[in-house]
């Protein structure tokens, strides 16, 4: 089985070659046919000869990206295990089997506008003895937050139950009643209509406050970027805005020689008072992002890696302003001082000098680069700066 991902301006897809296993006609007519929830849209490419599933995951993360950004607590294992029990509970209505699901961190998606997951279904996969939803929870347990006792205990009792037998709806509902003993409370009567309207709106409270920004990533979405800077920001106030914004530039060059411990210099002034000339092992290579654009964005100078990029300021590194950037848009990678960048399926893409990249793909980037996330433009440069000797 081989794993690709492609994107186009407006689609992205993860594709599943070498897969060709016996199945029943049924089976593939069902999930060409139907919208089944919680089931990933698929199409079936036929090319020389071979057969080549695409489902198409636009606007989904998958969980193996969400988990190696914030640890599973126990909203998000709720979340999944009353997601496993629709999918079940579809597969029943269809006639399809949950075996041929493929239970793998890297293949099971959430939408980000609608917060509801969704599965890859392989035709034929049951014959091919897979690791079922136990190979799931393995890869949970990896990034489980062990500060949140519940979702500890909802995880190892999960994994437990999957080891022993197969996937049963009964598991994930005697696991969702897992709770904190200290907050458990009385359930509340509800007396009358209008009591109950008033408690189901503080319930989903959250869920709206939540999804405002993936509604406004969906609401701001466009075709292409402009990669032309005179037609990004027109106007006399966005000048008056950027030159506000350069007013209030923090000093990162200084930030990073603290966090390095680097001197910016290829060569410096030693005890002596003369010229000393370093060799190349004394040097460390740096990379920056420096903006191009004409809106409020400032330089990206990483000083840890992995770098992640865009607006959500609680949670990535290199704040981005713009609403066509998406929350967590895109990262960069450092791998022997070599710089690679990944787009995280943002709404809006990542184009790499005027080319959209695929998804999930780190691509290496060179000094010269043209990089746009979304619509912001930055350049790639690099240097080598002197190492700090004690």
């Amino acid at each position: 089985m081989i794993v690709e991902y492609l994107r186009t301006a407006k689609k992205s897809y993860m594709i599943i070659k070498e897969a060709d296993y016996p199945f029943e006609e049924y089976e593939l007519k069902m999930v060409l046919h139907n919208d089944i929830p919680c089931l990933l849209p698929i199409q079936v490419i036929v090319e020389d000869g071979k057969v080549e599933y695409w489902y198409d995951v636009t606007g989904m993360q998958s969980l193996e990206k969400q988990f190696s950004l914030a640890s599973a607590g126990e909203k998000e294992l709720r979340i999944l295990l009353q997601n496993l029990i629709e999918m079940k509970s579809a597969m029943d209505d269809y006639l399809l089997d949950d075996r041929n699901i493929l239970f793998s961190a890297d293949k099971v998606y959430e939408d980000r506008f609608s917060g509801k997951i969704r599965f890859c279904y392989l035709p034929g996969l049951s014959k091919q003895q897979p690791p079922g939803l136990k190979g799931l929870f393995e890869d949970i347990l990896q990034h489980l937050n062990h500060s949140d006792p519940v979702a500890v205990k909802m995880g190892y009792e999960m994994f437990e139950r999957c080891a022993q037998s197969d996937f049963v709806m009964e598991d994930c509902f005697a696991c969702l009643h897992i709770q904190n003993q200290k907050e458990k409370q009385p359930l509340r009567e509800i007396s009358d209509s209008a009591e109950l309207e008033t408690s189901w709106k503080n319930d989903n409270l959250y869920l709206r406050k939540n999804n405002m920004e993936e509604e406004r990533e969906a609401e701001n979405q466009v075709d292409h970027p402009k990669f032309l800077r005179e037609e990004s920001f027109p106007g006399k106030r966005y000048r008056k805005k950027r030159k506000r914004e350069k007013q209030k530039k923090i000093d990162y060059g200084k930030i990073l020689e603290e966090k390095h411990e680097i001197l910016y210099a290829a060569e410096d002034i030693g005890e002596t008072g003369h010229t000393e000339f370093f060799a190349e092992e004394d040097r460390i290579k740096t990379w920056e992002l420096i903006y191009k654009g004409d809106g409020m964005e400032s330089d990206l100078r990483p000083v840890s890696y992995p770098f992640l990029i865009g607006t959500d300021a609680r949670r990535v590194d290199g704040i981005l302003q713009s609403r066509t950037v998406s929350r967590m848009h895109a990262r960069l990678l450092l791998e022997d001082e070599k710089l690679y960048v990944e787009d995280f399926n943002s709404t809006n893409g990542t184009y790499l000098n005027q080319r959209l990249m695929p998804m999930n793909t780190p691509v290496e980037l060179h000094d010269g680069d043209r990089i746009v996330f979304a619509t912001e433009e930055y350049m790639v440069t690099s240097q080598k700066l002197l190492k700090k000797h004690k």
